[in-house]
């Protein structure tokens, strides 16, 4: 199991890292729960169009288990995993928040 096999199998835009990480964080806090991808889509807010490929993916990499009987969900709470999602949510919140400070740096300087 490796998220970082995960991560090089899907694009580096920011819209796929935020739902990643919404669909990283609500597996991390509902551990062993069986979830589909309808149920992943309506809880954390992306369409079901952004959310299907990154279950797969994560599927594929041993992240996530996979039911085929119900095409359901879950993440089994792997410590080794478990840490590299939260290295993953700290990325990606240090990233966003650098570039909104950038961003009111620059509305600052030059207005808006």
């Amino acid at each position: 199991m490796s998220l970082a096999r995960a991560l090089e199998r899907l694009s580096a835009d920011s819209a796929t890292e935020l739902a990643l990480r919404d669909v990283l964080v609500l597996f991390s806090r509902h551990a062993d729960e069986w979830l589909t991808a309808e149920e992943v889509a309506r809880k954390t807010g992306h369409g079901g169009a952004a959310i299907a490929p990154l279950l797969d993916v994560l599927a594929r990499s041993y992240v996530l288990d996979f039911d085929d009987d119900a095409p359901r969900y879950r993440f089994g709470g792997d410590v080794v995993v478990s840490l590299e999602i939260d290295s993953f949510v700290r990325h990606v919140r240090a990233h966003r928040e650098h570039m909104e400070t950038n961003v009111a740096k620059y509305r600052q300087r030059f207005g808006s």
